[in-house]
């Protein structure tokens, strides 16, 4: 079975079907939250997939991994979908691609902040507007802090690596010092 090529239709199909309802928007969230709780919470796929819960309660969990409460209409008739063709062990990828096709489709550039210490929301957003306005086009940047790049920032937007941490000049300058020791040594 080729899973990309599957979740791909699903979530193709999910993205025309928001669209026309104009939910587009909030079963982007709703996905989002989803593939997150897959990540969070591993033995999701356990007990989306195992024989220990009827089709009834596994829906209501997915539900409820989709952040709860009432679901756009849209993404409750996909869920149905889903498990009645027995594709429930795809809906993580399917959560995945359809992020991916909504970012593709409104032009939105996706990546990842590494800070060595959380930023609040109001320095997150001036940084955001800042990189907006270079890269040009709308930007939605998931913050992730790791203590070991010591300060600084590091940006991977799409294909892109913007390193500014102190833990990636002091490799550079290493490096820089490796090349000069082995000119030095060569004479």
């Amino acid at each position: 079975m080729n899973t990309g090529l599957i979740s791909t239709r699903y979530a193709k199909a999910l993205l025309e079907y928001s669209i026309e309802s104009r939910e587009q928007q909030e079963v982007y969230e709703r996905m989002q939250t989803l593939a997150a709780m897959f990540t969070q919470q591993p033995s999701l796929r356990r007990a989306l997939t195992g024989t220990m819960n009827t089709k009834k309660q596994k829906i209501s969990l997915l539900q409820t991994a989709c952040g709860g409460g009432e679901l756009p209409l849209s993404l409750e008739r996909m869920i149905r979908l889903i498990f009645e063709n027995e594709r429930e062990e795809l809906i993580h990828y399917i959560a995945l691609r359809y992020a991916e096709l909504y970012r593709e489709r409104f032009a939105i550039q996706y990546g990842r902040l590494i800070t060595a210490l959380p930023i609040d929301e109001k320095t997150e957003k001036r940084f955001i507007e800042r990189i907006s306005k270079i890269v040009g086009g709308r930007l939605e940047v998931e913050p992730v802090v790791d203590p070991s790049i010591i300060g600084g920032f590091i940006l991977y937007l799409d294909d892109d690596r913007w390193d500014a941490s102190v833990a990636g000049e002091l490799s550079r300058i290493r490096n820089r010092l490796r090349i000069l020791d082995a000119a030095i040594e060569t004479r």
